[in-house]
């Protein structure tokens, strides 16, 4: 009864107010510490050897396909959009398919839906050189000579915008332009149609430019690139409508690239209807620099086993939903997560514990070990999979990682911080956990504070001040004497700014 009645009461406060909770950080980081002392966390990363050769043949392989679909999870959309994809795909129409559509929030889906349409869904592609951009400016000026063909104008799906120049938004539109983004369920087999006539729709200009050579048509070539375990396999099973690809919920199980043809009705009567798909390995890259995105796609079950800490990955998963629920967006991301902790595991991961501190939440560990005691005779290892089982399976209810991104500087998502913190009730949601750089800035406003008040101190009790204090801006030496504007006399002198540790020596604290 206890439960039930605050189930209700904290189901209610979170609807009747979002940022009801906020997140303090702790004053001393457990990284940092850990850094101090010497020792590093391992950093997550997977790159086995049959996926180093997948990657130099698909790079190979690519350049004879008509048509590249690149295949995300919905889960987390950025964490598995390849950065070479632009690259491998330069001059050539790509289609983005996000899998797993059935494991999302429906907000969520409408969210990245609306913000690929608006922003483009290769916006954030890696970098390519000029050779590579020049190649997609070609490709879509040849595909704007036919009727069917994806060239011409830019549209919402295209990634560019922003250069400094037309011929610069130009050339990034080409590089990263996407003509259709699907959300489809490849387990069940929802949306697949779609994918056929984005994909007859994308390569149309293929046989058309052959009809006018005076050549019969051919079968389409269909490239699927995506992450490991992303359901590139499964997508292309439901496509043919018989187990066609060898599947597994486990990353790896595709290690060698195989064509596969794809005949419908239709194909009888007109070969241009026929395409043959590129089953393809998972690819990823070789050093994940984002270690947030590489604890995310381990949780996603896309990276080998043997590669993380199921501990640090189950904790990191808790502390990252948690902190979606701390920003208010725990109804678009995870809305069942709260009630399915509450039902499985025995707690509410948004109430203070009891007997615990009265402004603290459970960070990822508290939980983790929580689930360890409650269901796993208190061993974290079997809590860890459990916790990773379930919300693979869907048990946590439906779950989306990553928040879709609203303007060009999200890069690839609304931005998530993470601190090894805790948090507590009845804050005002505003002074949420600030990041490395906002403490930066923070310290550095206290700093110009101070000596704001040591000017006016000085000036107050008649202390002379120093005779000058140099600044450089973009290369140019600005004079000016502390507090007052600078004189003519002054203005020739070329002093080197003081280092941050000798500001305040010699003189009162604050200058």
């Amino acid at each position: 009864n206890n439960n039930n009645n605050n189930n209700n009461n904290n189901n209610s406060n979170n609807n009747n107010n979002k940022t009801n909770i906020r997140s303090i950080p702790f004053e001393l980081d457990v990284e940092q510490t850990l850094a101090a002392s010497g020792y590093k966390r391992p950093s997550v990363n997977w790159y086995p050897g049959h996926i180093a050769k997948a990657e130099r043949q698909l790079s190979e392989t690519l350049k004879s396909v008509d048509v590249v679909v690149e295949v995300r999870d919905a889960r987390a959309p950025k964490a598995t959009a390849h950065p070479r994809v632009a690259e491998w795909a330069a001059g050539r129409p790509r289609v983005v398919v996000l899998t797993h559509v059935d494991s999302v929030p429906e907000a969520s889906r409408v969210a990245w839906k609306k913000s690929y349409d608006l922003l483009g869904a290769g916006r954030w592609d890696g970098e390519v050189d000029g050779q590579i951009r020049n190649q997609a400016v070609q490709g879509m000026a040849e595909r704007s000579k036919y009727s069917g063909g994806s060239g011409g104008s830019s549209n919402n799906n295209d990634g560019g915008g922003g250069g400094s120049g037309r011929q610069q938004m130009d050339n990034r539109s080409a590089v990263s332009r996407v003509e259709d983004v699907l959300f489809v369920d490849a387990k069940r087999g929802g949306g697949i149609h779609s994918i056929n006539r984005a994909v007859l729709r994308a390569g149309s200009h293929v046989n058309e430019r052959r009809a006018r050579r005076g050549l019969s048509s051919r079968p389409l070539r269909v490239g699927i690139i995506g992450y490991p375990n992303v359901g590139k396999s499964a997508l292309i099973n439901k496509i043919l409508g018989r187990k066609r690809a060898k599947t597994a919920n486990t990353p790896g199980v595709t290690r060698t690239l195989q064509w596969i043809r794809v005949r419908t009705d239709d194909t009888k009567k007109n070969r241009g209807k026929e395409f043959e798909l590129l089953d393809s390995p998972g690819i990823i890259p070789a050093n994940m620099v984002d270690q947030s995105d590489a604890l995310l796609l381990a949780a996603c079950n896309s990276i080998g086993t043997a590669a993380y800490d199921n501990q640090a990955v189950a904790a990191y998963l808790m502390e990252w939903i948690k902190t979606l629920h701390l920003m208010g967006y725990g109804d678009d991301s995870s809305p069942k997560w709260r009630e399915a902790c509450l039902d499985r595991y025995g707690f509410d991961p948004l109430m203070k514990p009891d007997g615990g501190s009265s402004d603290r939440l459970l960070t990822g560990e508290d939980m983790l070990f929580r689930v360890a005691d409650a269901k796993c005779r208190g061993l974290p290892e079997d809590a860890s999979r459990m916790i990773l089982q379930d919300f693979r399976a869907g048990r946590l209810g439906p779950v989306s990682l990553q928040l879709a991104p609203r303007s060009s500087d999200d890069k690839g998502q609304v931005r998530v911080d993470v601190m090894r913190g805790v948090a507590s009730l009845g804050g005002v949601g505003e002074e949420m956990t600030m990041a490395a750089e906002d403490r930066e800035r923070l310290k550095a406003e206290q700093r110009d504070e101070r000596a704001r008040i040591a000017v006016e101190t000085a000036k107050e009790r008649g202390v002379e001040l120093p005779p000058m204090v140099e600044r450089r801006v973009d290369g140019i030496s600005t004079g000016s004497r502390a507090g007052d504007e600078a004189d003519d006399d002054t203005e020739g002198m070329s002093t080197p700014p003081p280092k941050e540790d000798e500001i305040g020596k010699g003189l009162f604290d604050g200058w």
